[in-house]
């Protein structure tokens, strides 16, 4: 089996073209399990496109070309946040950059004080509410989300009013408990917006410095 990620570009500049998985194990005679693998590791260093043929097929373009069309959800972050992330294993998107909604999301899922610090600044951007609605209900994240739009009000500028349709579908009931963004953290800046959303801060206003000048 092929190892290295030199040894992958090799390979992905010597087999550049479409292939579905089994024609990509007769090309390399290796058997599907081991295509889907190799596939899979060209993919992570960015130079496969998936796309779809007839009856649904995968096809997989791989090139050289495809790792110069990719974004990661950090650098997205990156773009609009004061605090500058980075990451030793980024998420890639290819062909598309992603909405602010599923980049809002996939910060909130790191569950890293840094990532939920940057996060703030993305409220700021958010245009399609009934789109991050429903990825935060998919994701479990709609308390989580309501709780820090509400310290995102507070320390960044011009953020827009959530509508209130998203705002009471987010009221807790009353046999809700307390959940952590963090296991473990809370705040003590922000007891009132803990209160109201039994959710957990995991910040403080020292933690928020980079905003002053928002």
């Amino acid at each position: 089996m092929i190892k290295g990620s030199n040894k992958y570009k090799e390979l992905a500049e010597s087999i550049k073209g479409i292939y579905t998985v089994q024609t990509l194990g007769k090309r390399l005679k290796i058997n599907e399990k081991k295509a889907i693998y190799v596939i899979y590791r060209l993919r992570k260093l960015g130079y496969v496109k998936t796309s779809y043929g007839q009856g649904k097929k995968r096809l997989y373009y791989i090139s050289m070309d495809n790792l110069h069309k990719r974004i990661s959800y950090t650098q997205r972050i990156n773009e609009i946040s004061p605090i500058k992330l980075a990451s030793s294993n980024p998420y890639y998107i290819y062909g598309r950059i992603p909405s602010i909604e599923e980049t809002l999301i996939y910060a909130i899922k790191q569950k890293e004080v840094r990532y939920i610090i940057a996060s703030l600044a993305l409220f700021k951007k958010v245009k399609y509410w009934a789109l991050l609605y429903k990825l935060a209900k998919k994701e479990g994240l709609v308390r989580e989300v309501v709780a820090l739009y509400e310290v995102s009000k507070i320390v960044v500028k011009k953020v827009k009013r959530m509508p209130k349709r998203f705002y009471n579908l987010a009221l807790q009931k009353k046999s809700d408990s307390y959940i952590y963004i963090i296991k473990g953290l809370n705040s003590s800046d922000f007891k009132e917006i803990e209160k109201k959303w039994k959710v957990y801060i995991p910040l403080n206003r020292e933690d928020l410095g980079d905003y002053k000048h928002d």
